[in-house]
């Protein structure tokens, strides 16, 4: 072995090894592969800076996309069912001394509450007779037309046996459409509606009653009475016969079919709020927009077992309410949730004629568009005010550690056109001002709400005044006349606080304060000790919601960190894969070169 033929075999066998692993590892085919792992490897270091610096912008124009109210995403799905639960909070003013107030003593109230009621909305319900969704895209535009439904459910309180003494609506309803008469005729109408019905201005019911309704008479007067049903009491029917001959109809069989008809409609009425305490039960599990609603609407007024029920809200309750018609923001993404119709009309009919003020528009409640700034401002259309609201910029609030934008109505939102103060005049409100009409125009703070209550049946409308509660923000005259109001901004300020990126409310509390407007009238015993106009509180109310629930601020919040830590994420994997990939490459060279310069030096044989 270490013989002359034994170093030759060494020689050989080392010969031939440097042979293979130049032809292997410096082979064409490895050095190509180790190139394309150079160049691929400045691409990926090249797509990397470019993820790193223009995936942000791409990623946030594509979030900002999806926001609009496109068929079949998820905005959609959530517009439909909110990931919050929203909340209707009511209090009443309980009038302490009626007796006072009607000899023309200053009212006192006490505020009553809370009581909280879950509020449902379905917004595509189906209609029972087609089957078609009360939600509808206008093929040819840019809009979407709904019919929502709210479900009220009571969570907090005890209003069935809180009960109130407030003013009677219907008979100063009645008392204000015949103000104006004169003569025989309003003699009549004023003995008609104090004979039918409570009679007096003020009545006492319980809070239940107050919203959702309680006997009165009255407000059925013209209602057609089926023929089961006798006159209420206290009313006589002129066109009954005395005739001793027509004794088929007995006493007893009039009580008998009278006591078969309350019966049939108390067990439909049972049926009916049963059906309405399961629906209110099950909502979550329920699919709400495929009940038939038919049977649990309400009318504000209708005879139930021979008996007419009137309720504040009575028709607010499951009823299908008026068609608005809003921008889905998939053509102009900062139009989205702008009130194009309502009720199928670009103008609201109730205030001045081609006014800005009976033009529809504003945002459709908390449906806003996205990139709100601190320096713009807000309108909002609230159905229930019967107009839009202005908004502006007031703080930056916190909610789940999400920086918000709080927008409230300024201090001249609902100020009087007439106003002397210059920091409460608002002259853009003359429009609301119907006095060459009839209706009297209220100082700032409060707004006649009578033009919107306007119906056939009643061309004057209804004696309801709207403000912020406490009269906030108000003429210091309207507190001044009643006793037990206490403003204060925390409790009584309208807002809605929001995100700005994505233009996501994560709070908003609409509050608001209804009023009657009792008038003095000296031909009418008990209204002629009254001022000649007192705007007397009865109800306020805040509706929405003051938090986001965890899983709409934990989506929120990954929206917003979305284009800023994936991209980076991303960025950083492939600038790490690319410099690991060259790293590799120039290994490789390096290695080879040195081995090279080795075998240079030292010749195999």
């Amino acid at each position: 072995m270490s013989g002359p033929h034994g170093r030759g075999d060494v020689k050989s066998f080392n010969r031939n090894n440097a042979v293979i692993e130049r032809e292997g590892c410096q082979s064409p085919h490895t050095r190509n592969c180790f190139l394309a792992t150079s160049v691929m490897g400045c691409l990926v270091i090249v797509l990397g800076l470019l993820v790193l610096t223009m995936a942000p912008s791409f990623l946030s124009s594509m979030i900002l996309k999806s926001l609009a109210l496109s068929p079949g995403s998820d905005r959609l799905a959530s517009w439909l069912l909110p990931p919050v639960e929203a909340h209707l909070t009511a209090y009443a003013f309980n009038l302490t001394n009626p007796d006072e107030v009607l000899k023309g003593g200053k009212p006192v109230v006490q505020e009553v509450g809370p009581f909280v009621y879950r509020a449902v909305t379905v917004k595509d319900s189906l209609d029972s007779e087609t089957g078609q969704s009360q939600m509808n895209y206008d093929p040819l535009g840019s809009t979407i037309t709904y019919r929502p439904r709210k479900i009220y459910h009571l969570v907090s309180g005890d209003p069935d046996s809180t009960f109130i003494t407030v003013p009677n609506i219907p008979l100063l309803t009645g008392f204000s459409g015949i103000r104006d008469s004169i003569g025989i005729t309003k003699g009549i109408a004023k003995n008609v509606m104090l004979n039918n019905g409570r009679g007096t201005p003020f009545v006492n019911v319980s809070f239940t009653g107050l919203l959702w309704g309680y006997n009165d008479e009255l407000p059925c007067f013209k209602h057609t009475r089926p023929e089961e049903c006798p006159p209420p009491d206290g009313e006589i029917d002129i066109f009954s016969e005395d005739d001793d001959d027509d004794d088929d109809w007995g006493d007893e069989d009039w009580k008998r079919r009278k006591r078969s008809t309350e019966n049939e409609a108390l067990r439909s009425r049972r049926s009916s709020d049963e059906d309405l305490s399961r629906i209110k039960r099950s909502s979550l599990d329920l699919d709400l927009r495929r009940l038939n609603f038919s049977m649990l609407e309400k009318p504000k007024a209708e005879l139930v077992n021979c008996r007419c029920e009137w309720g504040l809200f009575r028709d607010k309750n499951v009823t299908i309410r008026k068609p608005v018609t809003i921008n889905h923001g998939m053509k102009d993404l900062s139009m989205k949730g702008w009130v194009e119709q309502f009720d199928s009309s670009t103008t609201l009919g109730w205030w001045e004629d081609g006014s800005t003020c009976d033009q529809v528009g504003g945002q459709d409640g908390a449906t806003l568009p996205p990139s709100v700034s601190q320096y713009q401002e807000m309108e909002m259309f609230i159905s229930l005010m019967c107009r839009k609201i202005n908004l502006k910029f007031e703080k930056i609030t916190t909610h789940s550690q999400l920086s918000t934008y709080r927008f409230i109505p300024p201090v001249n939102a609902l100020g009087s056109h007439t106003d002397p103060d210059p920091t409460k005049v608002n002259l853009a409100n003359s429009c609301y001002c119907r006095e060459s009409k009839g209706f009297s125009c209220l100082k700032s703070g409060v707004l006649n709400l009578e033009p919107c209550k306007v119906t056939p049946d009643l061309p004057r409308g209804a004696p309801i005044a709207l403000s912020f509660p406490h009269f906030y923000q108000a003429d210091p005259s309207f507190r001044e006349a009643v006793e037990g109001l206490r403003p204060n901004k925390t409790l009584h300020q309208f807002y809605v606080d929001i995100e700005p990126t994505l233009g996501f409310p994560l709070a908003i509390r609409p509050r608001f304060q209804l009023n009657a407007i009792i008038r003095k009238d000296p031909d009418i015993a008990v209204m002629s000790n009254f001022p000649d106009e007192l705007v007397l509180p009865f109800l306020w109310a805040q509706d929405g919601f003051s938090e986001p629930s965890s899983d709409m601020a934990s989506a929120i919040r990954f929206g917003l960190a979305a284009p800023h830590r994936l991209p980076l994420l991303g960025g950083v994997v492939l600038l790490v894969l690319g410099v690991t990939m060259l790293l590799v490459s120039a290994g490789w060279w390096a290695y080879w070169a040195r081995r090279r310069t080795i075998e240079e030096e030292i010749p195999l044989n």
